[in-house]
């Protein structure tokens, strides 16, 4: 790290405090925010998978920031962000390689390596693409792309059916997703940044459009039915009025409304549409062994006796199924893909080596909020949000773990390049006077 200012120097790029450097020279430069708005645009598309590749648009697309990153760097036009964030992702790519090499199932195993690779250089990219307003404008995008997924899912909505005293609701929305835990962990994530791009946006016209979106988000969080994501949106929202002052009037009227909403779901009866089901799935939440076929007690043993037995290095990513599928397994009739628990899968999969780099990423995200709090000038608002969306991914993965899905996965991702952005960006720096639009 300590190259990193005259690195800056040689190549001619300008030097931000801490050593980054702001992109927009060289064709690169201008390139690599086109390469993370195509990518964001895409995320509607991410389930499709490209012919011939095996791998979704999404991830495709993140190849271009990815490649561009990667020549930025080895050409020393740019340096390696100084980010705790990027530090523990790094080493997290770098333990699943070990792991892969030690697992169960090095076939699924190389497949996850591959992509983690492909994901950690498309963060990096996000990473090294620092000028004036890039997190304002990719959280925007964000926002409007997400309002998108919100008002596809919407509108194919059919009709809901509660079974097992609320434990179950069939027919809820799934969207573009393959269910609807993800399209929930998608609009809880959203939530945050929606909030933060409203009380920030300088125009009537940004506020309308932003506005919408995130309307949007918020009734398909809502209509999702997913409790996991239900409750990481709140955490989410309730961290983002603690961390950010500027959001606490916007936040208490959503409280209000969800309060309101919550109060009347549990004094209808039932059998009212929408509004008595979202009720039966509030009261599910204080009896969670209802659902006779919820088999996740069983997952989530399971993922203990392959950490007890792979207690270092894991099975290997993506490797619980096979381990799962050994005499030695309760489950072995019908095992899990997944523990249905971040934690867990991290632990299964990547053992307490992977746990570990994990709580590195978690550190670099505690130190963005802190430095916002500690000093409201540096950094921006956005950035607080950003960590409030993987704050909402990371409590609904103590139910559930849908960070596989490819639109979800993108998402996430970007989410965490912002981060690496708002973490090595120190001073809050006004948008440029001429009021120059983003590139996309």
């Amino acid at each position: 790290m300590s190259a990193v200012l005259p690195l800056g120097r040689r190549s001619g790029w300008t030097p931000v405090e801490r050593g980054v450097v702001l992109t927009g020279a060289g064709p690169g430069g201008r390139l690599l925010p086109l390469g993370i708005a195509a990518v964001v645009v895409l995320l509607p598309l991410g389930d499709t998978s490209v012919p011939g590749l095996g791998l979704s648009v999404v991830y495709v697309a993140m190849a271009l920031p990815a490649a561009i990153g990667l020549w930025l760097l080895v050409s020393d036009q740019a340096p390696v962000p100084p980010s705790t964030i990027l530090l523990g992702l790094g080493l997290s790519v770098a333990g699943g390689v070990v792991s892969a090499a030690g697992g169960v199932e090095p076939s699924r195993s190389v497949q996850l390596v591959v992509i983690s690779f492909l994901t950690l250089g498309y963060a990096v990219g996000v990473g090294i693409a620092q000028r004036p307003g890039l997190v304002a404008q990719v959280s925007e995008l964000l926002v409007v792309v997400g309002g998108v997924v919100g008002a596809l899912a919407l509108a194919s909505a059919g009709s809901l059916q509660s079974a097992e005293g609320g434990s179950v609701v069939n027919g809820r929305l799934t969207g573009p997703f393959a269910q609807p835990n993800e399209l929930g962990i998608f609009c809880a994530a959203l939530l945050p940044v929606g909030v933060v791009c409203l009380v920030t946006a300088a125009t009537r016209a940004r506020v309308a459009v932003l506005g919408v979106a995130t309307a949007l988000l918020a009734v398909a969080w809502a209509m999702s039915m997913s409790r996991g994501a239900w409750i990481g949106g709140l955490v989410a929202l309730v961290c983002l009025g603690v961390a950010e002052p500027r959001t606490r009037r916007a936040l208490g009227s959503i409280g209000a409304a969800v309060v309101a909403t919550c109060a009347a779901s549990l004094v209808v009866p039932s059998s009212t549409m929408v509004l008595g089901l979202v009720g039966a799935r509030i009261r599910s939440l204080g009896a969670p062994s209802q659902n006779q076929y919820d088999d996740r007690p069983l997952i989530w043993a399971e993922a203990w006796r392959q950490a007890t037995q792979h207690p270092w290095f894991g099975v290997g990513p993506g490797g619980y199924e096979a381990a799962a599928s050994t005499s030695a397994s309760a489950i072995s009739g019908e095992p899990a893909e997944h523990p249905h628990d971040l934690f867990l899968t991290v632990l299964a999969d990547r053992g307490a080596i992977g746990v570990g780099v994990g709580v590195v990423v978690l550190v670099g995200c505690f130190l963005v909020v802190r430095r916002r709090v500690l000093r409201p000038d540096a950094g921006t608002p956005y950035g607080v949000a950003v960590v409030a969306a993987l704050v909402a991914v990371a409590v609904h993965c103590l139910f559930d773990m849908p960070l596989r899905n490819p639109i979800v996965s993108g998402l996430v991702w970007t989410l965490l390049g912002l981060a690496v952005v708002a973490e090595t960006t120190t001073t809050n720096r006004p948008p440029s006077p001429t009021g120059a639009r983003p590139p996309w």
